[in-house]
């Protein structure tokens, strides 16, 4: 059998650090992490892994020292009871070993570690460190202007709330953020690592250094704010996590797909294509008063590359006469985008090979009916759920039955799903917590259940079907907006109208989606406040972009 793990004392500082865009990466559980380091001891010994985190975590501070201001900054090192300590303690010493001056507390809460750790006291005595334990009535670490911080008090086991001194010290940290610099080992102490919630006070850290593999946690909720800039080492356990007959069984596996990788997912435009190449989007909803949700989703579809899109809005008390019978009853018109056109329910659905149904649509009998309305045409389109359309789906059993019989006739047509958590809730007739707690597989039970791709949308959403998950890793507070979900759903029609499969549709609108954010050329900083138009108008600016890129590496090709 083939060694598996490259690893060896001589090379420990020889670091292959990634963030999240530079590759594509699996992102795991802490199940999957432990049978990981499980599957890696078989071939390596366990005090030498810990050693390699210890050492390349701090060479990599060292590196960020030296291109600082402070050249020489006190080093604070806060070592827990657990493995996580002992990563703390190996960073204590070759922080010393490098000339810094480092204080190194350890937190024992009455244990004494496990041999690895007790090993790694050893290595950083060997450094010439000198461990002092802190005590529950000792008065609190000084913390100056400058000050590192280096954060191994609990590791990514944690799920349940900080107490006692490790508490006290997290909060100190905390206290002092604004002018102290703080790394975090594997995550930041206090964050569950498969919720990235907090279920008590965390450490706010400037720098994660994650081991072995990226964790839910870090992507998800309030773990993307807590550990700030990632950097993931996998401590030169790739081919465990390749296929092959020394790999380690962890299941279905999230990944989180690069920038490269997802160019692959480009719609591609010819010279010889023309508007019916690129997709005819019905779209279906628009209650009084909620007209504005379709119309962000249809300009969407449009700004994103469609070719033709067309609104049936369910206000207008006429939407199921035919076109000819409509002229002259003045049906709505968008004046800042004309190319979108109106149309009666039938004539849409004769009309499109792709809808989308629910923004803006309400709950109502005529909006029920409006859904059936799609299920029982006969022709089957590829679609899109989302907002009301997935509510109306949660409460009604005999739509949930209909929609089912639809996929099971038309098993080569796309249906992605785009809840977002209290969506995803009612339709698994669950609470919202219980979703958030295992997003992972709330999208698994969906996908399933619907025989779909589902978005389950939020802080690291997802994008699932029945044999792939993947987790998005661009976006950011600006899309906490109204019109924000109505311009994804339109941007996943968009993809679909312009032939991607349902689930690089949804993982490539998903992705772009969170891309409008970040800055353009000539932007010095991106958006922290948007509203729903901007964001489409960046998405289209962006899939530009990335489209002239594409182009250009082609035109290079020999």
């Amino acid at each position: 059998m083939p060694e598996p793990i490259d690893l060896h004392p001589e090379n420990l500082g020889h670091a292959n650090w990634q963030q999240l865009d530079q590759k594509s990466m699996p992102v795991l559980s802490v199940k999957q992490i432990r049978a990981l380091e499980q599957a890696a001891f078989a071939h390596i010994d366990s005090f030498l892994l810990m050693q390699a985190a210890g050492v390349r975590s701090a060479l990599k501070i060292v590196d960020q020292i030296v291109h600082s201001k402070t050249h020489s900054p006190p080093c604070l090192v806060l070592a827990g009871p657990g493995n996580n300590g002992g990563d703390a303690c190996i960073v204590a010493g070759e922080l010393k070993r490098k000339g810094l001056q480092v204080d190194l507390l350890q937190v024992s809460d009455g244990k004494t570690g496990s041999k690895d750790r007790m090993q790694a006291v050893l290595w950083a005595l060997a450094h010439g460190v000198q461990p002092m334990e802190f005590k529950p009535d000792m008065p609190l670490p000084d913390i100056d202007a400058g000050t590192v911080i280096i954060d191994g008090l609990l590791g990514i086991a944690c799920n349940r709330s900080p107490q006692g001194v490790i508490e006290r010290l997290i909060r100190h940290v905390n206290a002092h953020h604004h002018k102290a610099r703080v790394y975090a080992l594997d995550c930041p102490s206090g964050l569950n690592c498969d919720t990235g919630n907090a279920p008590g006070v965390a450490v706010q850290a400037h720098t994660t250094f994650s081991y072995l593999a990226c964790k839910h946690g870090l992507l998800s909720e309030q773990g993307k704010d807590l550990c700030g800039e990632l950097w993931i080492d996998t401590l030169n356990c790739d081919a465990l996590l390749d296929t092959g007959p020394h790999t380690v069984e962890l299941g279905m596996v999230v990944h989180a797909v690069s920038r490269l990788d997802q160019l692959q997912h480009l719609p591609k435009r010819g010279h010889q294509h023309h508007k019916g190449s690129f997709g005819s989007i019905a779209v279906l909803g628009g209650q009084l008063g909620m007209v504005g949700a379709c119309v962000l989703s249809a300009r969407t579809t449009l700004m994103l590359g469609c070719g033709r899109v067309a609104l049936t809005l369910l206000h207008e008390a006429d939407m199921h006469l035919p076109d000819v019978q409509r002229q002259g009853q003045s049906p709505f018109l968008d004046l800042v985008f004309p190319e979108i056109m109106n149309k009666g329910l039938e004539s849409n659905l004769e009309f499109a090979d792709t809808a989308l149904i629910g923004p803006g649509l309400g709950q109502s009998e005529e909006a029920l009916s409006m859904v059936h309305a799609l299920l029982e045409h006969d022709k089957g389109l590829d679609m899109v759920w989302d907002a009301d359309a997935l509510n109306l789906l949660a409460a009604n059993s005999v739509l949930r039955a209909r929609l089912q019989h639809y996929r099971r006739k038309h098993r080569a047509k796309s249906l992605v799903l785009t809840p977002h958590p209290l969506e995803a809730a009612r339709l698994l007739q669950s609470t919202t917590e219980v979703i958030q707690a295992d997003r992972v597989k709330a999208a698994q039970s969906l996908a399933s259940q619907f025989d779909c791709t589902v978005v389950l949308k939020g802080t690291g959403s997802l994008v699932c079907n029945s044999n792939q998950i993947e987790i998005n890793t661009t976006g950011g507070p600006a899309l906490a907006t109204a019109g924000s979900g109505d311009v994804l759903a339109g941007a996943i029609a968009a993809m679909l109208g312009q032939g991607l499969d349902e689930f690089k549709a949804a993982s490539f609108a998903v992705y772009l989606h969170g891309l409008s954010l970040e800055p353009l050329a000539g932007e010095r900083e991106g958006l922290y406040v948007s509203h729903a138009s901007e964001i489409a108008g960046r998405m289209k600016a962006w899939l530009n972009h990335l489209l002239g890129q594409s182009a250009r590496r082609n035109s290079q090709l020999p």
